[in-house]
């Protein structure tokens, strides 16, 4: 595993605050979702206003991180995301401004969770999609357990994020989004020590979300 003298040596810049880059696509991100979406979240009040934390989120869409930015405009939020993203020029000058991990897809990258253990340590929010791919219909995927050794490491609290009708507003066979509504729920923290934590963030992303698809949860 890396240590912090070798990721120093690697040159790679610790972003945990929000950059210009950051803060811009942000904002075009907030108002194409409240347009577009009309995008409810519901529990803000769960995700600590500063100081280390895991976010847990469900993976529907491409637009789950603009979701998850968008929601929280007072904190900056580390994404984990595959590097496979890094294909379009667009998306790698996004990422790699705005503090985002780049994960190798199907490998057990050590140096991501290094990564994000030295984020969570600096007082950063960070976010994971444990599924690691995209739902094909809108229901949660069974959770790769990863994230929850950065958890462990900084000994910061586990957020769940339950994002509900992604799938509808910009499916895999779309390729712009759709006037679609988005809903998202935050539960309470879970203890990141808890050996059982990361089935516990799913067991309660599974009671908010339902079948994944807006509307068909009491009191939607």
């Amino acid at each position: 595993m890396a240590t912090e003298d070798e990721a120093a040596a690697d040159g790679a810049e610790l972003i945990t605050h929000s950059t210009p880059v950051y803060r811009i696509g942000r904002g075009v991100c907030r108002i194409e979702l409240a347009l577009l979406h009309r995008l409810r979240v519901t529990g803000i009040e769960h995700v600590p206003k500063s100081g280390g934390v895991l976010l847990v989120a469900n993976h529907q869409s491409f637009l789950d991180i603009p979701i998850v930015s968008a929601m929280l405009p007072h904190r900056h939020v580390c994404f984990v995301a595959r590097d496979s993203l890094t294909r379009s020029r667009f998306l790698a000058f996004m990422l790699r401004h705005s503090g985002a991990i780049l994960i190798r897809r199907g490998a057990a990258d050590r140096r991501a969770l290094t990564d994000m253990v030295e984020h969570l340590r600096a007082g950063d929010a960070v976010c994971v999609y444990p599924e690691g791919t995209r739902s094909s219909d809108g229901s949660l995927g069974e959770f790769k357990p990863g994230a929850l050794f950065a958890a462990k490491r900084a000994r910061v609290p586990i957020v769940p994020i339950g994002i509900r009708g992604a799938i509808d507003a910009l499916p895999r066979s779309a390729k712009l989004p759709r006037p679609r509504r988005i809903a998202v729920s935050v539960g309470a923290p879970i203890d990141g020590r808890d050996p059982d934590a990361m089935n516990l963030a799913r067991e309660s992303i599974a009671g908010m979300i339902g079948d994944g698809r807006y509307g068909t949860m009491r009191g939607s």
